[in-house]
């Protein structure tokens, strides 16, 4: 506090001395910001006497050394705080303190303030007398309300009597004191004292004053003669379960629910079964509330009345729950009020009016519906970050917990990420986590992680035991969920039982469409906490979808999941053409949020034999998934789609879910087929402006069929089309054919350049993006690193509005490669433990490779070679599973990786094979100039020379990358040598250049090489 008068006047805590400059002083802060006229400062610093005018502007020049004074007008004023003079922030705290009432945050209010007293308040200070009676009285009525509340809160009697003589001992004729000293003298036992204060109190009324006590003061009289004021001490009653286990994940909704106990009278925790909610408010009520609890548990009692009357004491079994609290202070806890829930509501509804002492806590599943009741809705427990790392997954609220109650039955339980996985399957639901900490005693974590996740049904049953302490319907997440289940009215049961084909929520139109579900039932789910709202969104938790998926009766099974599959199915076919347009980021999004529905009901329809849904979906698709980088997961399901009988009779649709095959590098063989059926419905069908993507059938076969020279002519028609889009997409792949086919890096770039006009032109940033990411890579090759991270960040920059998708990952990596190659260590390091991050949370082996083997690249340029070898096989590792668009270029490109650190020449020819055969030029020279670093080490400097120069006939570039060798090659052999050795292998045609490479050792030169 800076400015102090509330006893000696200080400033800082320098004290301020002197009569006049006291006055002065305060005058001024009991105005604080207000101007005080020099004529009412002379008068409160002179008493009205006559001063010499110069007199008061010489107390003022003194007190600027205090305190900052101005001149306003025909005044003075001091601009502080209030709240930084202490009788200000006193009169705040008390007039708080009464807007409190009879609670423990009004006793630590008026506490505070009267702590502010340090003596008598402007004493010596004749000017200032009006003031100085305004604040006494001010603590008069703060001390009383502070004594008043901790009567009601049931404080140390003795204590509060000693005060409360000291204050009528203070002002024997003010009626307050003496009134809260008979009330307190008769709850105590004291009723006969109490009768004397009275008597004493009228006689002294009628001698000075002679008038006679009010009629209050006479009635509490007559009570305390009836013995109405003497204290009925309850039985006592009972608090919350004690709770052995420790408390773990809620510190934040524990602050969060003290906080609010301390401010209002009810206060009802929402959420759904098996969120923590009896163990939370047990938790609030046993810490530092000030204050008796009596806690009800509601859920085995047949009626809310008797069972508050049973807690109260059995004394009182006949009585009324409120006539007995009416003059009681306490917290009454009311555990699991669901089931009778309008009993309890009205229960606590009379309490809080006939009772004014007693606040109410309520849990329950849904909110008690009262005027004044505050809702503190408790989600299940924050899960880790997508992609998190263990150590850091180890730190949230749902992970901690089931490592926890793991390691009380093991001690040594070692986390791995399949408990990250376990938490997610459960979707963070304490009761879930606790019963799965309890199979952990018998299964691995990875075999139960493994058994959440293959079916939704199973966890009911996986999950059904283990907890034998605590009431039957916490045993089992089934009992859980049926406790709720049977409080749901008929209505209610069916439209939940249908939203369970909903996997990853529903909006209002889809629910309202696929369902029936009318707003009012939606909303008494989720005021039932057995749907989640969120943003228009309508989810449920993953156990009580499993639990009414089983009750979805079997007359609605079909008629649901039909109407489900139709629904999105319809949504797929209308998004499809704004994936190519400005409102691509939107509609990503859009899809994005119901993924999980889309792929159900592909999966559905697939299962239940019908092709036009499912070819409606996976045509409707095709570009959300490339976007995503998801072709791979997305070809299984398609492929599945196009065996379906019928499935060639789709038209339009069956063509473009060939095409979305083909775009993922299925097996040759298997896709072959499906172009060829694929294009002779497309020349039937003509021009579809529905999927401008149909004409692309012809340069896609022309690749199953290894047709090199029919793929240019194919897509030049294509770029020809009067859509933007169209030709955009033709330049691309236009583009990455002129390089796959090598040394046409000044044609690829013309097409580069096309492609970004036209996708621009249509509105398409994913489009853009990719051709600057194709452009990047040029510049990189040139050598022009900083262009190339322009390119790259203004790429990044166009697909970042979508959020971090799977092909991010990609993209993440390939900019880290930049940072790394122009010298920015630290920057790539960053971009790839965010892509390796983002690698973690995805299924696919792809995203994770990729990212690792641009860690091992990292590695590499910093001479760390063992780490950078281990980084490549790990990376490997990931290469060989199942078959992915670019999986060989990737495999192809760690190997050369590791062929530099390893220093093995195989690793090199079997690089450059692989690129060959994919097509894939740039990249097979980089495995040139390995073999030609090999050569020069090994002694064979014309060797590297040569192969230096045929590295740049395949790529059509020298290679920057390279540099360090090529001079050096050049320092051993001479400019003349060394030129001569470089045409040499710059004029070789492809198949010589396989024969230098297959020469048995570095050192040798094959002799078509000598030509």
């Amino acid at each position: 506090m800076r400015y102090r008068i509330l006893g000696t006047t200080e400033v800082a805590g320098e004290q301020v001395n002197g009569d006049g400059l006291r006055a002065l002083l305060a005058a001024l802060l009991l105005e604080p910001g207000r101007p005080v006229s020099a004529e009412r400062l002379r008068e409160v610093v002179y008493g009205g006497e006559g001063a010499a005018p110069n007199a008061l502007q010489s107390q003022i020049s003194r007190l600027r050394k205090f305190v900052p004074v101005e001149r306003v007008g025909p005044g003075y004023r001091v601009s502080v705080d209030p709240d930084d003079v202490d009788a200000h922030r006193f009169a705040r705290l008390v007039t708080e303190g009464r807007r409190a009432g009879r609670t423990p945050e009004a006793v630590r209010l008026l506490g505070e303030a009267l702590a502010l007293w340090r003596g008598e308040a402007l004493a010596g200070l004749p000017g200032l007398d009006g003031h100085r009676e305004r604040l006494a009285s001010l603590r008069a009525e703060a001390l009383e309300n502070r004594i008043e509340a901790e009567l009601a809160l049931k404080a140390e009697p003795a204590r509060l009597v000693g005060e409360l003589r000291t204050l009528v001992a203070a002002d024997p004729l003010r009626e307050r004191p003496r009134e809260l000293l008979i009330r307190t003298l008769a709850a105590t036992g004291g009723q006969v004292e109490a009768l004397e204060c009275y008597e004493d109190y009228r006689r002294l009324l009628a001698g000075r004053l002679g008038t006679s006590p009010s009629p209050e003061l006479r009635a509490l009289h007559v009570a305390v003669l009836r013995g109405e004021h003497a204290q009925r001490p309850l039985i006592a009653m009972p608090g919350p379960r004690r709770q052995v286990s420790s408390f773990v994940g809620r510190e934040r909704e524990l602050a969060d629910l003290r906080a609010l106990l301390r401010e209002h009278r009810l206060v009802t925790l929402v959420g759904p079964g098996g969120s923590g909610k009896t163990r939370l408010a047990a938790e609030a009520v046993s810490g530092p509330l000030g204050e008796r609890v009596c806690f009800v548990e509601l859920a085995p009692a047949a009626g809310v009345r008797q069972a508050v009357l049973g807690a109260l004491g059995g004394a009182f079994t006949p009585g009324d729950p409120v006539a007995i609290l009416a003059g009681e202070s306490l917290l009454l806890v009311l555990d699991n009020c669901e089931h009778l829930i309008e009993e309890a509501a009205a229960l606590a509804d009379r309490v809080l009016a006939g009772a004014p002492g007693v606040r109410v806590l309520a849990t329950s599943r849904e909110p008690l519906g009262l005027d004044g009741e505050v809702s503190l809705p408790l989600r299940p427990l924050a899960l880790p970050a997508e992609g998190a790392a263990l150590a850091e997954a180890l730190d949230s609220p749902a992970v901690s917990l089931l490592m926890d109650r793991a390691r009380a039955a093991d001690p040594h339980f070692a986390a791995t990420d399949a408990v990250v996985r376990i938490c997610r399957a459960l979707d963070g639901l304490p009761l879930a986590i606790e019963l799965a900490a309890a199979r952990l005693r018998a299964l691995s974590a990875e075999d139960l992680a493994e058994r959440l996740e293959e079916r939704l049904g199973d966890r009911l049953d996986l999950l059904g035991s283990g907890l034998r302490g605590g009431q039957a319907r916490h045993r089992t997440l089934r009992a859980v969920v049926a406790w709720s289940w049977e409080l749901l009215s008929a209505g209610e049961q069916r439209l939940a039982a249908r939203l369970s084909a909903f996997p990853s929520g529903a909006s209002l139109k889809a629910a309202e469409q696929v369902c029936g579900a009318t707003p009012g039932l939606l909303a008494a789910l989720v005021d039932k906490s057995l749907v989640q709202a969120d943003r228009g969104r309508y989810r449920m938790l993953e156990t009580v979808r499993a639990f009414c998926a089983e009750h979805l009766g079997e007359d609605d099974v079909h008629a649901v999941r039909l109407a489900h599959a139709e629904y999105f199915a319809g949504m797929a076919v209308r998004a499809e053409p704004y994936l190519r347009n400005h409102r691509q980021a939107g509609t990503m999004a859009e899809l994005a949020a119901e993924h999980d529905n889309l792929h159900a009901a592909l999966r559905w329809a697939i299962a239940a034999g019908r092709p036009a849904t499912a070819l409606r979906i996976t045509a409707g698709l095709w570009l959300y998934w490339w976007q995503r980088g998801l072709g791979q997961e997305a070809a299984q399901l398609t492929v599945a789609a196009l065996e379906l009988p019928g499935a060639e009779e789709c038209g339009a649709h069956y063509v473009m879910s060939v095409l979305q095959v083909a775009s993922a590098a299925s097996p040759r063989a298997q896709i072959r087929p499906l172009l060829e059926r694929a294009e002779r419905l497309a020349e039937q069908l003509g021009p579809a402006p529905e999927y401008p993507l149909i004409q692309m059938v012809r340069p896609y076969l022309a690749v199953a069929e290894s047709d090199y020279g029919a793929i240019v002519p194919s897509l030049l028609t294509a770029t020809t089309s009067s859509q933007p889009w169209s030709r955009g997409f033709a330049h691309l792949l236009l583009a990455q054919v002129r390089l796959g086919g090598g040394n046409q890096v000044d044609q690829a770039s013309e097409h580069l350049s096309s492609a970004l006009t036209a996708f621009r032109l249509a509105g398409d940033g994913w489009g853009t993006a990719q051709a600057l990411l194709q452009m990047a890579e040029i510049a990189g090759w040139r050598g022009e690193h900083a262009r190339e991270l322009d390119l790259t960040e203004e790429a990044m920059a166009l697909t970042s509005v979508f959020g971090d998708a799977e092909d991010t990952v990609f993209v993440l990596a390939q900019r880290g490669s930049v940072k790394a190659r122009a010298g920015d260590l630290d920057g790539a390091k960053a971009d790839l433990e965010r892509a390796a991050g983002l690698a973690r949370s995805r299924k696919g082996p792809e995203v994770m490779a990729a990212a690792t083997y641009v860690r091992a690249e990292v590695a590499r340029l910093e001479g760390d070679g063992g780490r950078a070898a281990e980084l490549y096989r790990e990376a490997l590792a990931g290469c060989g599973h199942t078959p992915w668009a670019g999986e060989e270029e990737l495999r192809a490109r760690v190997l050369i990786g590791l062929g530099q650190v390893a220093g093995d020449e195989g690793l090199f020819r079997e690089a450059f094979d692989v690129l060959l055969r994919t097509l894939d030029m740039p990249a097979a020279a980089g495995a040139v100039e390995g073999m030609a670093g090999l050569a020069l080490a090994g002694g064979a400097a014309e060797r590297a020379a040569t192969l230096l120069g045929a590295a740049g006939t395949l790529r059509g570039l020298p290679g920057t990358d390279a540099a360090g060798v090529e001079a050096e090659t050049r320092r051993v052999l001479g400019d003349a040598a060394f030129s001569l050795a470089y045409r040499r292998g710059a004029r070789m045609d492809r198949e010589e250049i396989v024969v230098l490479m297959s020469a048995p050792r570095a050192g040798a030169v094959s002799p078509a090489a000598h030509r």
